[in-house]
């Protein structure tokens, strides 16, 4: 919302509200309002038809335009970036990167973790407290995102944004083929995907939407003890306002084994979350992030 110009920076409140009569703000408002009204009316693929409608408003108010084309060969601007692994283990050797590096694991996997268990329960398909498969989705996901640096792209990991794809319908391993396929496609027409994506307007509005629909996972909290509530409340404050979910859920990885200890109930903790919440607490308080 920040980038549609609705949200803003303020000097007192950290955050207030933006110029509404700006373009990109009101092209943003119509967009969710269109999705809202398809989304209630039930129509299959309401998220992308809004973004659609929306994306043509845009064209003919001239917020969007295609000057670069809509197709091209897809290309790496540099080539293979890490040729030999080895080598650059070396270099982090050499170098003293251990921090760095433990910094970005711990990072990468939590915030994966997070992303991956949101969408989960979005989707219905978490078995009580336990992610299905959780092992095999999280070892692809090392892959992708090995795989990715190697090529000196970002991060190719699991990304919040999935979730569009839950809310539109999306729940078995055929989903993650098709949208596989789509980036594929999307491969050659990357002018397109470029101007699209650059007005954060089109895309803003499903993700509203979305953060509505999974903000229906926080009744399963329960607010009447403190000890669970607190923790909680913490993730879901800090995600937002530090823009990471890997600082939202370190938090909480910290907040939740020392309220049980207090409590008395540090028996009900794992011990690996003790483990964790000391390796949070050493990259929060001694490492930079």
């Amino acid at each position: 919302m920040r980038l549609t110009g609705i949200i803003t920076d303020h000097p007192s409140n950290l955050v207030g509200l933006g110029d509404l009569h700006s373009p990109s703000a009101v092209l943003a408002l119509i967009g969710l309002a269109v999705t809202l009204v398809l989304m209630v009316l039930k129509v299959n693929g309401a998220l992308f038809l809004g973004m659609v409608v929306t994306a043509l408003i845009a064209f003919f108010t001239g917020q969007l335009d295609f000057k670069e084309g809509f197709m091209s060969m897809p290309s790496l601007p540099e080539g293979m970036i890490v040729l030999n692994p080895w080598t650059a283990l070396m270099d982090v050797v050499q170098n003293s990167l251990y921090a760095v590096v433990f910094s970005f694991i711990l990072v990468t996997i939590f915030d994966t973790t997070g992303t991956m268990i949101g969408v989960a329960h979005q989707a219905g398909l978490m078995k009580g407290n336990s992610m299905p498969r959780a092992r095999e989705a999280l070892l692809s996901d090392s892959i992708a995102t090995a795989a990715g640096a190697m090529f000196g792209t970002s991060p190719t990991t699991a990304y919040i944004e999935s979730s569009s794809g839950v809310a539109a319908g999306g729940r078995t391993g055929l989903t993650s083929l098709t949208v596989a396929g789509l980036f594929i496609a999307a491969a050659f027409f990357g002018p397109l995907v470029s101007a699209v994506s650059g007005l954060s307007a089109i895309t803003a509005p499903a993700l509203i939407i979305v953060g509505s629909l999974m903000m229906g996972s926080i009744s399963q909290i329960s607010w009447d003890q403190l000890d669970e509530a607190f923790p909680a409340f913490l993730i879901i404050l800090s995600m937002p306002l530090t823009s990471s979910i890997a600082t939202g859920i370190a938090l909480g990885f910290i907040s939740y084994p020392l309220l049980k200890v207090v409590k008395g109930q540090w028996r009900d903790v794992h011990p690996l979350l003790y483990v964790f919440a000391v390796l949070f607490f050493y990259q929060l308080a001694f490492l930079p992030h």
